[in-house]
C-alpha cells in the first residue's frame, strides 16, 4: 500500500490531549476549546486538527472558516503545499486530519457543510479527477491507523466514482490498485479486495458503504438507501414478484431507519414521506407504495428529522405545515414558529412554505 508518512508522535500528542483537555474539560465547554487552542499553539498534532474543527464549525469566528480551516488540516496532517498545487508529507500527523482533508477534496463546493464554501485555492489549483486520486490515499492511510466510519464511507464514494465510467475507472485505477486492491484493512475487518474492473468498483463500494453503515455512519446508511431506492424502482419497472419488491422495501426503510434513529435529517424525512404518502423516488423514477402510509409514524419520523436541524429540515417543517395543517390552525405561534426555522434554514423552501 501507498501510505502517506505517518510517524507515531502524534500517539504522545493524543494522550496530552487527552490528559489536558477531555479529562480535565470535556470537549464542548469554553474551558476545553481554549486549552485546544493554547495545545495547538504548541504544535501538538492532535490539538491542531480539533482547532480546525472549531473554526469548521463556527466554534472560532473567523472570515474565511472553510479555507482557514483546510489551511490548518494541512498542518495537523504535516502537509505543505505550493502555487501549482503539490503536495510534500513530513510525516509529522495526527492521521484523522487525512480524513479531513479528504472529506474537503471530495465535498468541496459540491455538497454538506462545503457546498457554498468560499474559494479555497489550494483546492481550486488541483483537477477534479486528481482530488479523487489524493482522497483515496488519505482515506485508505487514516484506516490503517483508524477506524473512521467517515473515511470508510469515502473510499466506497471513490469507487464508485470509478464504476461509473471506463474514463474515470482508467484515471483511478492505479490509486485502487495500490491502496485499495488486495490490501488488508485490519481495523476494519475487510482484505483480499478485488478491483480489476469498474464493474467490481461498484460491488467493493457496497462493501465499504455497508461497513460503514455497520459502524453507524448515517451518510453510508443514505447512500445504501438511494442505491435499494434505485432497485425497488427498476424491480416495479420490470414486474418484480411482490414479495422481492417487499423485501427490498424493508432494506431501504431499515438503511434509513438506522440514519433517521441518529437525528440525520434527510433519512428521518424521506422516511417521513414514504410512510405519509407511500413514495420512493430516485434519480431513475417514482413508485408509490400507498401500503405503507402510517401518518402518526410518518409524523413521527417529520418530527425527528427538526432535532438536530440543518437545510433538509426544513423539508421536513414544510411538511409538518402541509400534512398536518390542523395542528397549526389552532396555534399560530407554532406556526410562525416553524416558518421562522424554514426561512433562516433554507430560504428556497420558505419560498415554497408561504405558498400554502
Amino acid at each position: 500500500m501507498s501510505l502517506i508518512p505517518c510517524d507515531n508522535k502524534y500517539e504522545q500528542d493524543l494522550s496530552v490531549f487527552t490528559e489536558q483537555v477531555l479529562q480535565r474539560y470535556g470537549t464542548s465547554s469554553e474551558a476545553a476549546q481554549r486549552e485546544v487552542m493554547y495545545l495547538s499553539d504548541s504544535g501538538n498534532v492532535v490539538a491542531i486538527k480539533y482547532c480546525a474543527d472549531l473554526i469548521f464549525y463556527g466554534r472560532i469566528l473567523r472570515t474565511n472558516p472553510y479555507r482557514d480551516s483546510f489551511d490548518i488540516y494541512l498542518k495537523a496532517a504535516g502537509i505543505e503545499t505550493d502555487e501549482e498545487g503539490n503536495w510534500s508529507y513530513s510525516g509529522v500527523a495526527y492521521p484523522l486530519a487525512f480524513w479531513d482533508l479528504a472529506y474537503f477534496l471530495l465535498n468541496y463546493k459540491r455538497g454538506s457543510f462545503l457546498h457554498n464554501a468560499e474559494d479555497i485555492p489550494k483546492i481550486d489549483v488541483i483537477p477534479e479527477m486528481e482530488r479523487h486520486v489524493r482522497a483515496l490515499e488519505l482515506a485508505t492511510t487514516c484506516l490503517q491507523y483508524s477506524k473512521v466510519p467517515g473515511a470508510v464511507n469515502l473510499v466506497g464514494r471513490i469507487l464508485k466514482k470509478a464504476s461509473e465510467s471506463e474514463d474515470a475507472y482508467e484515471i483511478l485505477r492505479d490509486v485502487i490498485s495500490s491502496n485499495v486492491s488486495n490490501q488488508d484493512f485490519e481495523l476494519i475487518g475487510l482484505s483480499a479486495l478485488d478491483c480489476s474492473s469498474p464493474d467490481i468498483c461498484s460491488e467493493v463500494a457496497d462493501t465499504f458503504f455497508k461497513c460503514a453503515a455497520n459502524q453507524g455512519y448515517v451518510y453510508a446508511c443514505n447512500n445504501l438507501a438511494a442505491k435499494e431506492a434505485e432497485r425497488i424502482i427498476e424491480l416495479k419497472e420490470a414486474g418484480a414478484p411482490e414479495k422481492e419488491i417487499s423485501d427490498a422495501i424493508g432494506v431501504y426503510t431499515d438503511y434509513l431507519k438506522l440514519s433517521a434513529d441518529k437525528y440525520e435529517p434527510y433519512a428521518a424525512n424521506r422516511l417521513g414521506l414514504f410512510y405519509r404518502t407511500g413514495e420512493i423516488k430516485c434519480a431513475g423514477g417514482r413508485e408509490v407504495f400507498r401500503e405503507y402510509t402510517d401518518s402518526a409514524l410518518a409524523k413521527e419520523y417529520f418530527l425527528r428529522a427538526t432535532v438536530y436541524p440543518d437545510a433538509n429540515s426544513a423539508w421536513a417543517f414544510l411538511n409538518l405545515i402541509k400534512y398536518y395543517y390542523s395542528d397549526y390552525e389552532k396555534d399560530i405561534d407554532l406556526m410562525n414558529e416553524h416558518m421562522e426555522y424554514i426561512k433562516k434554514l433554507n430560504p428556497e423552501v420558505y419560498d415554497i412554505a408561504i405558498e400554502l
